[in-house]
């Protein structure tokens, strides 16, 4: 039963899959992301097959990754469940394995949410180094946030949080051609088990 609980939620075992470039969102008033305002990401006229339900992360220790992931960045739990698991990824081809699973959700009741695991039959393992650059293999988790600058701090207040780029703004090309920059204010950093996120808060145009 465990085993088709987490297949239909889409586990991701290693780590964090981006679940979106919020960079590029726009924002509504009262700081709410929304497509609504750009046609040229207005919801198709035609549903694609898939949605990115949930990225789920493996974690050293749950509550300090809940003291990131819920209260630093304000997501809310709506799942903490222990249970079993089984197959080669989870057990390296060994017994069934207890596990503590914790599902936080944002503003979507059913797309962008955060899944974390923990093993509860073992003492925590050391923590690995930190990562110290991108690249193939790599995920970039990025959220969209309404107050960039007291969230990144927050963040940053974490233990075992590793800032890496300080909130700044930053601009990307339009979607349109003859449009303004798109302009974003964010942060960059690792979580406390290596996962790299990323928050940005859209901007109005410059000027």
């Amino acid at each position: 039963m465990a085993r088709r609980i987490l297949a239909t939620w889409g586990l991701a075992a290693a780590g964090a899959l981006a679940v979106g470039f919020a960079a590029l969102a726009q924002t509504a008033p009262g700081g709410q992301p929304t497509s609504a305002s750009n046609p040229a990401i207005a919801a198709p006229a035609e549903r694609v097959p898939t949605d990115i339900r949930r990225t789920t992360i493996i974690v050293r220790d749950m509550e300090a990754s809940l003291r990131l992931y819920r209260d630093a960045l304000g997501l809310r739990v709506n799942y903490d469940a222990p249970m079993t698991v089984s197959g080669p990824a989870f057990t390296q081809n060994g017994p069934p394995r207890p596990i503590r699973l914790v599902l936080l959700n944002a503003n979507d009741p059913w797309i962008g949410w955060i899944g974390l695991i923990q093993y509860t039959d073992r003492p925590n393992r050391p923590r690995r180094a930190v990562p110290r650059e991108l690249g193939p293999g790599s995920h970039i988790m990025v959220l969209a946030v309404a107050d960039a600058q007291g969230m990144c701090a927050r963040a940053a207040a974490v233990p075992g949080v590793n800032m890496v780029v300080p909130p700044k703004i930053s601009e990307y090309p339009p979607r349109t051609p003859g449009a303004p920059p798109i302009r974003v204010l964010g942060c960059q950093f690792f979580d406390p088990d290596g996962a790299y996120l990323e928050l940005n808060q859209s901007l109005p145009p410059a000027g």
